[in-house]
């Protein structure tokens, strides 16, 4: 997956002036105007600018992968996707909210199924998934399918009005417009 701008400049860069050999296992290649740079680990990470666009990160295929074994895209302006993860135990978590805004997926194969059903895309999916290190590959769907991704903090429930956390500061925003539609 190609590591957008926000996380490669607050985490990776960080990670890589801490670790010269972090790029490496973690399976990131680091690209320079689309030209992949062959030995990252000589870059003094420590004196990079991370305000700076000079640099890209990949991170390729393999058990180390942040998105996991599967990613589903969808068309956003905010390179948010629906995958699988490596780090299962975030399910147990009683406060889940630890990615960066795309969705983790507990159950991602139960999810391909639903969308593929029975067929030779989903046997390949199954797999894909049970190999150590899938080979990346791109499979559509026969038809569009909408995402439809809702937010809620507050709810009804056995007659009871439910309040949760708001951990990503949106009911400020949606505070903010519905005011404005009642003045």
């Amino acid at each position: 997956w190609n590591i957008p701008q926000s996380i490669a400049s607050n985490e990776i860069m960080v990670q890589a002036a801490a670790d010269r050999y972090y790029l490496a296992n973690k399976n990131i290649n680091v690209y320079e105007k689309g030209k992949k740079i062959e030995n990252p680990e000589t870059i003094n990470w420590a004196t990079e600018s991370r305000t700076s666009r000079k640099y890209t990160f990949k991170q390729q295929s393999g058990v180390s992968n942040a998105l996991g074994k599967i990613k589903f895209l969808f068309p956003n302006r905010s390179s948010v996707y629906l995958h699988d993860t490596p780090a299962k135990a975030a399910f147990g978590y009683t406060m889940r909210a630890v990615s960066h805004g795309c969705v983790r997926l507990e159950h991602p194969l139960e999810l391909a199924h639903t969308l593929f059903g029975d067929g030779s895309q989903y046997e390949q999916i199954e797999k894909d998934m049970q190999d150590s290190i899938p080979k990346a590959r791109y499979l559509s769907l026969p038809k569009k399918v909408p995402v439809y991704i809702t937010y809620i903090t507050c709810w009804f429930e056995n007659g009871r009005l439910i309040f949760k956390p708001d951990v990503y500061g949106l009911d400020t925003v949606l505070y903010t417009h519905i005011q404005k539609m009642l003045s």
